[in-house]
């Protein structure tokens, strides 16, 4: 287990090990809005706060991302917050990285989301997905 720090947006969040050490930890195989996306990167930070502040929480690695932060699967108990958030409507399945998760799992929590109109398929519908956004923002 892990302590939590802070959720930065709704797929990364600030953790100490077990060694004291403050890590960041970039969400595998979601994509969340950015904060400055309005209110769907807002509720999606929430979303992700309501699912994991104050309960116990652990980590399944998987690699470090060139920004250095350890991008990993986060569980509370047996639940994967990642794939929860997906469910949620809070972000998206990462169709670029989503090799090393259980990439069906993923894609049908997303279809289900959309069907069920929840999040960013319903009120907290975003105009560009969160890559699209980034990458209009560089130019």
């Amino acid at each position: 287990p892990v302590k939590l720090i802070s959720v930065g947006d709704g797929d990364t969040v600030r953790v100490t090990s077990r060694q004291g050490r403050k890590i960041t930890i970039r969400l595998a195989c979601i994509d969340a809005p950015e904060t400055s996306q309005g209110a769907s990167g807002k509720w999606s930070t929430e979303t992700l706060k309501g699912l994991i502040q104050g309960k116990s929480i652990a980590l399944k690695p998987q690699v470090k991302d060139r920004y250095g932060r350890t991008v990993a699967e986060v569980y509370v108990g047996s639940r994967n917050i990642n794939l929860q958030m997906v469910q949620e409507g809070a972000a998206f399945a990462y169709r670029k990285y989503l090799k090393q998760c259980d990439e069906d799992g993923y894609l049908k929590a997303e279809m289900e989301a959309m069907k069920r109109k929840l999040g960013v398929w319903g009120p907290y519908k975003v105009d560009q997905k969160p890559w699209d956004y980034r990458r209009s923002r560089r130019r």
